[in-house]
């Protein structure tokens, strides 16, 4: 015979069940509330009103489900992010519904009579479209999806176009006031349906993302410290990292202060990359200051490199130093070399996406930066962590757009050729800095 489920097992299973009859409702009621509106069907929208009040009742259960179970003394650090996950996905469903019952009020009031041909046609794109959103969305939640919420945010993008084409319809000539006042509602409810459903795929993206500085990892290397010898972990290394936890050996705060400086000094340089993307007129002074950047790192690399070879004990392994000034450097080797291409080919304008990948490497440099503080406080790594490496996925499906742009046809085969390595260029980029993310946790990991 199979085991019997574990309390875990079995509340997951709940859980689950009644999220997937949530949504299913949600997207149901946005369905009926749209045909209701469009056909002008009071008792359709009557019944998509009264149902909401099933929805708020299912939505009091669920949560009554999680804090039964936060009641309980038996669960793990992971079963409480998905505990609290599930907290967090419960009142954006509620409030999901509650749009749909917005737009069931006005087609029970008779909106549905008073607009034009066109705006009918608008809204059932968007009714379309915000079903979609809602269907991944869900299957996100099913299937654990990380992948979902990229598409998810295209159709987002898509809603928005149209949520703004309906409100400018009642702005034509003719509308009435109070018409085109409630036409501007309408799109707004689609358009908070469409938010609602990327913000739960990004939950669902959350709960399926690998858990950074989990105790697990931190158990194991434990265990690796109390191994037998091995070339790849002397006993001499792990009885050094003893006697440094209970201070009895000093160590140099130099490394801290270096590894800061280089940080910073990657976040500067990210900046000034994002600021030469809207500015190709000056491309010349923005390669003047990240060369510079580059150049100050070098040397940090260098005082680091240095002291690591004349410093008896060190704060971390000298093996985990050694990697992460090296990664650090290799950083802003990438900064230099997109700006570099850059100014060599001479490319009069951005592409789109190449200023998304620019926007996003900033923002996982700032991140970084914020990480290296982490070295010496201990604390907060684990956020920024996960914000590097969801950021770096993003950055790979910027990625694959721009290369589905540049080999569409419509660039003529030496812009495809200059694009192309700018592009693969920032992508190095960003994986140098998740590299150092990498080696942080590392360190941290075998600290805790």
């Amino acid at each position: 015979m199979p085991p019997a489920p574990s309390g875990h097992d079995n509340f997951r299973n709940r859980a689950d069940q009644a999220l997937l009859v949530l949504y299913a409702s949600v997207g149901e009621n946005v369905g009926w509330a749209t045909a209701a509106l469009l056909d002008q069907d009071r008792e359709l929208a009557e019944r998509v009103i009264a149902s909401d009040v099933d929805i708020d009742e299912r939505c009091r259960d669920l949560t009554g489900l999680v804090k039964d179970r936060l009641g309980e003394v038996a669960f793990n650090p992971e079963e409480l992010e998905d505990l609290i996950a599930i907290l967090q996905i419960v009142p954006e469903l509620e409030r999901s519904a509650d749009l749909a019952e917005h737009i069931a009020q006005r087609a029970r009031d008779g909106l549905g009579g008073a607009i034009s041909p066109r705006a009918r046609g608008l809204i059932q794109q968007m009714c379309d479209t915000a079903l979609r959103l809602w269907q991944q969305s869900a299957r996100a939640y099913a299937e654990r999806s990380r992948d979902i919420i990229f598409e998810l945010n295209e159709l987002d993008d898509e809603l928005d176009n149209l949520s703004a084409k309906l409100a400018s319809e009642g702005g034509t000539a003719g509308v009435e006031p109070g018409v085109a006042a409630e036409l501007a509602l309408i799109a707004r409810f689609y358009e908070r349906v469409g938010d609602h459903a990327v913000n739960l795929g990004r939950r669902a993206a959350e709960m399926s993302a690998p858990r950074r500085m989990s105790p697990l990892r931190s158990l194991r290397d434990r265990w690796q410290d109390n191994s037998p010898e091995t070339d790849s972990q002397p006993q001499g290394n792990a009885l050094v990292r003893r006697l440094r936890r209970m201070r009895i050996l000093p160590t140099d705060s130099m490394f801290f202060q270096l590894f800061s400086e280089s940080g910073s000094l990657a976040r500067r340089a990210s900046d000034e990359l994002l600021q030469a993307m809207s500015d190709m007129g000056n491309i010349e002074e923005h390669f003047k200051r990240i060369r510079a950047l580059e150049r100050e790192g070098d040397q940090i690399t260098v005082s680091i490199l240095r002291r690591l070879d004349a410093s008896f004990v060190t704060p971390y392994d000298r093996e985990d130093i050694h990697a992460l000034a090296e990664q650090l450097d290799d950083v802003l080797d990438d900064l230099f070399a997109v700006i570099a291409l850059v100014q060599q080919v001479h490319v009069d304008s951005t592409l789109p996406e190449v200023k998304q990948q620019a926007e996003i490497l900033a923002s996982m440099a700032a991140e970084m930066d914020g990480l290296i503080s982490c070295l010496q406080s201990k604390t907060g790594a684990r956020h920024r962590l996960e914000r590097i490496e969801a950021l770096e996925r993003e950055g790979d499906a910027v990625m694959r757009r721009c290369m589905g742009r540049l080999f569409s046809g419509e660039y003529e085969p030496l812009e495809v050729l200059k694009w192309k390595d700018i592009v693969q260029t920032l992508e190095d980029a960003m994986n140098a800095i998740e590299d150092v993310a990498d080696v942080v946790e590392s360190i941290l990991v075998k600290e805790s």
